[in-house]
């Protein structure tokens, strides 16, 4: 009788998961896609070394600088990041490889998650860094450019 019970109350179960599978499977599959952000994203790194000469600081600052008057609404929503890296630290090397580093460096990365989609490595700082207008226009238009893409390709807006 114990086994009857038991067998009739999982027979229940089981058949009780596929109706709320059936009825309610549409929305919670709807409710997973609405609620999974991409994890597409511009990380706007500056690369540097241990030596820091006048020059390279002024292009760090000129480059947050840009960064952060431009998109803070991209900044707080996640979708583009500033960083500032230190290539000569052991654990930051792999860039140098990854992005084909020489010197300081601001690049333009599109992640998708860990996976490097694409990137541009901005050469102009070093012959706009005296004119800080100019610098900020340039980075301003490359990392709009970046973003527009990314936005196009996920539907994530400003």
């Amino acid at each position: 009788m114990v086994k009857k019970q038991v067998a009739f109350l999982v027979t229940t179960l089981i058949f009780s998961l596929f109706i709320i599978e059936g009825v309610f499977g549409p929305f919670l599959c709807y409710a997973e896609k609405v609620q999974t952000p991409s994890s597409k994203k511009v990380i706007v790194y500056y690369f540097h070394g241990n030596y820091r000469c006048p020059t390279c600081l002024t292009l760090e600052r000129l480059s947050k600088k840009a960064v952060t008057e431009n998109f803070s609404k991209e900044l707080s929503s996640g979708l583009l990041e500033y960083r500032s890296v230190n290539v000569d630290e052991p654990e930051n090397r792999h860039f140098v490889d990854d992005f084909g580093l020489f010197t300081k460096s601001l690049v333009l990365v599109e992640k998708d998650g860990e996976k490097t989609l694409r990137y541009k490595n901005l050469g102009k700082i070093w012959i706009l860094v005296r004119d800080e207008a100019a610098f900020k226009s340039y980075v301003k238009e490359e990392v709009e450019g970046f973003l527009k893409k990314v936005i196009a390709k996920t539907g994530k807006s400003k």
